[in-house]
């Protein structure tokens, strides 16, 4: 407006007259300028709180070797009574949630296919052999007659 000869420019005070004509006409809100950045800062909360939850890994791995442990169902296995079985896997998932929990759990899981004599694994990671050795001995496939076999895993 600045290039325009001053007959032509408007009232300077114009402006604000239209804007108080169409506020209190209720036509135009006054802006509220701390509205919105507390709607922008509680947005920017909830997306780093989602972030953070989503992308952050749920624990470290414990530093040192990973070591798969196999899970044989040898004679002196005994089996769950019938309808059973789900508390024998409730069972070893809490073992391996309480290694996740320090950073030892890598992972589980069973292999599928005739002939197999791996009934499942679990990979876990431990400081040395003997800590391997430890963690193996607490794996409660034992107490049910399993026999656990401990390999350490090298990529």
């Amino acid at each position: 407006m600045t290039d325009l000869p001053q007959e032509l420019q408007p009232d300077p005070a114009l402006k604000q007259r239209v804007v108080s004509a169409l506020v209190a006409a209720g036509l135009v809100k006054r802006r509220r300028p701390w509205r919105a950045w507390g709607v922008a800062a509680a947005a920017a909360v909830v997306l780093l709180t989602v972030g953070v939850s989503v992308f952050r890994p749920r624990h470290m791995l414990a530093p040192g070797n990973t070591y798969v442990l196999l899970l044989h169902e040898d004679s002196a296995w005994v089996p769950p009574p019938p309808g059973h079985n789900r508390e024998r896997r409730a069972e070893l998932a809490r073992w391996a949630d309480s290694l996740d929990e320090v950073g030892k759990f890598v992972r589980a899981g069973q292999l599928i296919g005739p002939g197999s004599a791996i009934d499942g694994l679990f990979m876990i990671r431990a400081a040395d052999d003997s800590d391997a050795v430890r963690i193996a001995a607490t794996c409660p496939f034992r107490k049910h007659g399993g026999r656990v076999e401990l390999k350490r895993y090298v990529e």
